[in-house]
């Protein structure tokens, strides 16, 4: 008879088991290779391993991996790691856990300060069984299945934070391709020697840049302090708010900037906008870094309604997102930030030369993911998409009852390979829509493309361009393209992009506006000598030097949507 403690400490064992393996039956190892095992402890290994417990060599497809967007692909990186080491174990000595593992157990301890679970990894769980295993002096063969299951547990953990946790590609209409990642993370166990800094090769992975840690910082702070009730100002036409203006929501404005500081007592109702109002409204956009003009943009809102609730949630997951995004971009890259509207030019990590930027309307959004710009075309033509020929250009023609409305306007217009004359077509016959037509756009000031174009390598016919329609970058919302990028200075970037090429010609910016207005220049190609690698990113709030948060604007409608995604992992 077994003592009645030790039975409980069994059945306590067999329930850490059982939770490793989701109650999957085996046949139990009847071999027990670590002669010093008492007969007790022969007794729980034999029991638990009954319930539990598989140590064949090509059980890798069981291993438990509580994410299943990567289960299948960690489990196939922990088989090729056995296999590459020679079937050793990493974490798990003979007598004593690894100093690794120790690290590794500590390391995710503290990760709930980047808005991750260590139970997805499962912390607890690995350490309990660990403990348990070394306490019983179970034999050597249940160590190196628990061994597969730590570095199974690794491989997700440097999985995720080299390439994130959303689940999908696309999130309705909108695309989001991660960049491969360029290393094996099983490499990075390959060569870690047991006398090794864990902690440092971790930190590796995190992604660099000032931004990250800024973001994580304020979630630390944020996280240690108690929830706000500031309640969410929803205005139906914020170009309403003018003076004599009379609203509930402007009882609302004047509670929540009195909680913010910036108090202001009504001259006769509360509900109206008086001079007491704005004045508070603008002291409070000047203490906030924004234009102090008394009106409601939506740079104002957002930070009015930014309370702390909403600021950890939104912390949380752009540092996701940095992490989908966690790329090396080498010396020279550009970063477009989507509801920021800006395009950042960096040398180094040191900032160039920052513009404004025209991004993608919702319904035709600009893709995020990660390129390199290639070549600089002056003076381009613009081949019209069939998407906009068929729903924008034929409609406009009809409607218009001018089939030449875009021949006059210096479209040529093909079809077959051969230049046709619109007149010639019968552009209301519903048969139309099955021909293709293609319109090309001659190069001039007006063209779409305006007189530069930067050319990046994907296939979806995303990149960098001029504008005519420069009206456009001083609207405050600038989602308004059919999904490429419009610069607002481009003429600026591309002597950026030039003035250090190794061609032998010296790139002013004079010289770039010349072969902008340079009709003898037309579609005239510079190819790039430095590879500038461009991130297009969709990043909701940022964090100032001073530590202040600033909402940007979901245009796509994307945070909640992406919170719940990462939400699941902790259930």
């Amino acid at each position: 008879m077994i003592h009645i403690d030790l039975k409980i400490k069994i059945a306590v064992l067999i329930a850490i088991f059982i939770t490793l393996q989701s109650c999957r039956k085996t046949t139990p190892t009847t071999s027990h290779p670590n002669s010093s095992l008492n007969e007790a402890g022969k007794e729980v290994y034999t029991e638990a391993l009954t319930i539990a417990v598989d140590t064949s060599v090509t059980s890798f497809e069981n291993l438990t991996v509580l994410d299943a967007t990567y289960k299948k692909g960690i489990q196939s990186e922990t088989h090729s790691y056995y296999t590459e080491n020679g079937g050793k174990t990493r974490w798990l000595f003979e007598d004593i856990p690894s100093r690794i593992f120790s690290q590794y157990i500590e390391a995710l301890k503290c990760i709930e300060e980047d808005g991750l679970n260590p139970e997805t990894y499962r912390r607890s769980a690995l350490k309990k069984v660990v403990d348990s295993a070394y306490k019983y002096k179970l034999p050597n063969d249940y160590k190196a299945y628990l061994d597969k299951q730590i570095t199974a547990s690794f491989l997700l953990f440097a999985k995720h934070l080299t390439s994130g946790r959303f689940s999908k590609r696309a999130y309705g209409k909108h695309t989001w391709i991660k960049p491969k990642y360029k290393y094996r993370n099983i490499d990075m166990l390959l060569h870690l020697g047991d006398n090794d800094d864990l902690e440092a090769k971790l930190a590796s992975l995190y992604p660099k840049g000032e931004q990250y840690r800024r973001m994580k910082y304020k979630y630390i702070q944020l996280k240690n302090q108690p929830l706000d009730t500031i309640r969410v100002i929803k205005f139906s036409d914020p170009k309403n708010f003018v003076y004599g203006y009379t609203d509930p929501e402007v009882e609302s404005l004047r509670n929540v900037l009195a909680k913010k500081g910036f108090g202001s007592v009504p001259k006769i109702d509360p509900q109206e906008v008086d001079s007491t109002l704005i004045w508070a409204l603008k002291r409070f956009q000047r203490s906030n870094g924004l234009t102090p003009d008394g009106s409601l943009g939506i740079q104002t809102l957002n930070r009015l309604n930014m309370n702390k609730a909403r600021q950890r949630d939104l912390l949380r997951l752009n540092m996701e997102r940095m992490r989908v995004f966690n790329n090396d971009l080498g010396d020279d890259y550009i970063i477009v930030n989507i509801p920021d509207y800006r395009l950042f030019l960096y040398h180094k990590d040191s900032l160039i030369y920052q513009t404004k930027v025209v991004v993608g309307r919702a319904q035709s959004s600009t893709p995020i993911f990660t390129d390199s710009i290639r070549s600089i075309e002056f003076r381009p033509t613009w081949s019209v998409p069939q998407s906009i020929i068929r729903k924008e250009m034929i409609p406009q023609m009809l409607l218009q009852e001018d089939p030449e409305r875009y021949k006059n306007r210096g479209y040529t217009m093909y079809e077959n390979g051969k230049v046709i004359d619109p007149l010639e077509v019968d552009w209301t016959n519903f048969l139309v829509h099955k021909r293709a037509f293609y319109f090309v756009e001659a190069p001039s000031e007006r063209n779409s493309l305006g007189l530069v174009k930067f050319l990046l390598n994907n296939n979806m016919s995303i990149y960098l361009h001029d504008t005519p329609s420069k009206y456009l970058f001083e609207r405050e919302q600038r989602a308004l393209s059919h999904g490429c990028v419009r610069v607002q200075n481009p003429s600026q970037l591309a002597y950026h992009l030039l003035k250090n090429e190794g061609d032998g010609k010296s790139w002013t910016e004079e010289k770039v506006k010349d072969f902008m207005n340079n009709n003898k220049r037309n579609q005239y190609r510079v190819k790039l000598n430095t590879k500038y690698m461009i991130n297009i990113l969709y990043y909701t709030i940022s964090v100032d030097k001073k530590g202040e948060a600033t909402i940007k604007n979901d245009i796509y409608d994307l945070d909640n949507e992406q919170l719940k995604d990462i939400k699941r992992f902790e259930s």
